[in-house]
């Protein structure tokens, strides 16, 4: 397994924003695709027919974009830009949080805690890459 330190994590960012500033188009046109379906609401025919389609290329488009990132170890919890690297923290597994927009990885949080227990990052050197097998 695995584990980033956050200088490591940081060159990576480049990366994150080249790929989410293509994603996250497709993110936003799928998700009007399934809004449009679910107003729908399971009608048959070649309009819907052509959303679920359409709504189903773009879904793939995503994650073949997005698998790269993931075969590096990094997690996407949202595909419109929200990553979790993990990370050893005092001898326990965390998470290091960066967020598309976010100039670099500035905070960290437990695993179970998810976004809403983010804290910042206030010793970088705390957090070792680590590679585990």
């Amino acid at each position: 397994m695995r584990y980033f330190g956050i200088e490591e994590a940081n060159r990576l960012i480049p990366l994150l924003n080249g790929t989410f500033e293509r994603v996250r188009p497709w993110v936003a046109e799928a998700q009007r695709l399934a809004s449009e379906l679910d107003a729908l609401q399971g009608q048959r025919g070649a309009h819907s027919e052509l959303l679920r389609e359409q709504h189903a290329g773009l879904i793939q488009q995503i994650r073949q974009e997005l698998m790269p990132l993931q075969e590096m170890g990094i997690e996407v919890k949202a595909a419109d830009g929200l990553v979790d690297f993990r990370a050893q923290l005092a001898g326990r597994t965390v998470y290091l949080c960066w967020r598309y927009g976010e100039a670099s990885v500035s905070h960290w949080h437990e695993l179970e805690a998810g976004f809403a227990g983010r804290r910042p990052i206030e010793d970088p050197e705390a957090f070792e890459p680590t590679y585990l097998s």
